[in-house]
């Protein structure tokens, strides 16, 4: 069950061919993400101890934005391992009465002690409560 979330779009997010600039895509997934983390796994997180670290991002860019369209994102997390876990993005522009897919992406999530500089095994709280929020089995 994906995170769905509004993206306001700022006018410095446009570039000069009037549409959302590639690399501000990548924000909207941080921003995305940070909802994620705080709805699923909570507040209480001392992340210098039980951090994430982003390993790998991916964008397919499928349509453009434009700073008139209403886009929202949906975030889900689609794997998850010992160390590390993926989590799938989806913009879409809202119409009417349906939705366009304009962009898509992935990234690779890495849990990490930023005290000791080292990945760490992913708490089993967090696979507990990523799992329960996303409906699977624990």
């Amino acid at each position: 069950m994906p995170l769905t979330s509004t993206i306001e779009i700022r006018f410095a997010d446009i570039d000069k061919l009037g549409h959302v600039n590639n690399a501000i895509y990548l924000s909207y997934f941080e921003q995305a993400r940070l909802k994620y983390f705080n709805q699923v796994l909570g507040m209480g997180i001392d992340w210098s101890e039980t951090g994430i670290i982003l390993a790998r991002a991916e964008v397919d860019f499928i349509l453009p934005i434009h700073l008139e369209d209403n886009p929202f994102i949906e975030i889900s997390c689609t794997r998850i391992g010992t160390k590390s876990f993926d989590l799938n993005y989806q913009i879409f522009i809202a119409g009417n009465s349906n939705k366009t897919l304009a962009t898509k992406g992935k990234s690779v999530m890495v849990c990490y002690n930023y005290k000791t500089a080292k990945t760490i095994q992913m708490p089993e709280i967090w696979i507990e409560k990523i799992m329960a929020f996303e409906n699977k089995l624990v």
